[in-house]
């Protein structure tokens, strides 16, 4: 559907109207305009990602660190414990960004992430599709996959907009994958050489999940696919990089943020 008015596709919470507008009129790289092309499209993954991340930014202390939690434990099916103390985090030491643009400091290789989460010491991309497949490697122009870029920017101790480094010292880094369904489901039995083909639709919707379980879960045992798109990044353990990678559906964040909005403080 195609709304009259750009608004009615967005939560929008009050005073926000201008950040909004500057959020869909921002470029980055060939899509110049993109956001702000789509705006009144209710297929907008930007619409959902605004929409559902500023609401939870908005959410009071106790309420906000529900549903993160929450979300936690859904991406990474209560196997991972939050990275960090809640009871000993604030308001002030939470920040969800929406479009963040992040720079590595050694490649120098920059990205937009859809959603991200700064916490002390704890830096959390999301990369959000609906119904877009992934976007694969355009060589030479884009060497990498959208998945394999921004884990690379998010490990190479990352500027933010601003240009500073997100942290002083060390920081743990994590990567959630936000789609339609489930990564079983969403997966499919192909070769590398067919997930490998320029995606064309939403037919190619299985290529995000073949390629997040390719670096996560490797092959024949092997994590050599996620090693060798990190080479010269990081020293971290490439067993512990996959680990920190995570699979939440829209489902799951809608029930949790929900969950959030009814629950008493």
């Amino acid at each position: 559907m195609i709304y009259d008015a750009f608004r009615r596709n967005y939560v929008i919470l009050p005073g926000r109207e201008q950040s909004l507008e500057e959020f869909l009129r921002q470029d980055f790289g060939e899509l110049k305009g993109h956001k702000w092309r789509n705006r009144s499209n209710s297929n907008s993954e930007d619409a959902l990602t605004w929409s559902c991340f500023q609401l939870i930014s908005s959410l009071p202390l106790g309420k906000k660190l529900r549903v993160l939690g929450e979300i936690w434990e859904d991406a990474y099916y209560n196997r991972l414990p939050f990275p960090i103390d809640m009871n000993k985090l604030n308001d002030n030491q939470i920040k969800i960004c929406i479009g963040k643009r992040y720079q590595g400091s050694t490649t120098k290789e920059l990205t937009e992430v859809d959603a991200s989460i700064e916490l002390p010491g704890i830096l959390i991309f999301i990369e959000a599709k609906l119904y877009s497949p992934l976007s694969l490697p355009e060589i030479p122009r884009k060497p990498y996959d959208q998945i394999a870029r921004k884990i690379r920017i998010g490990l190479d101790d990352p500027k933010g907009d601003g240009g500073g480094p997100i942290f002083d010292g060390p920081y743990d880094f994590y990567f959630i994958f936000l789609d339609i369904a489930p990564l079983d489901k969403l997966n499919q039995r192909k070769s590398k050489k067919e997930a490998s083909e320029q995606s064309k639709g939403f037919n190619d919707k299985w290529k995000s999940a073949w390629w997040f379980d390719y670096y996560k879960n490797g092959r024949n045992g092997s994590l050599r696919p996620l090693k060798s798109v990190l080479e010269g990044i990081t020293e971290k353990r490439v067993d512990q990089i996959a680990k920190n990678m995570g699979w939440l559906t829209w489902t799951d964040l809608f029930k949790d943020l929900l969950r959030g909005l009814i629950k008493e403080e």
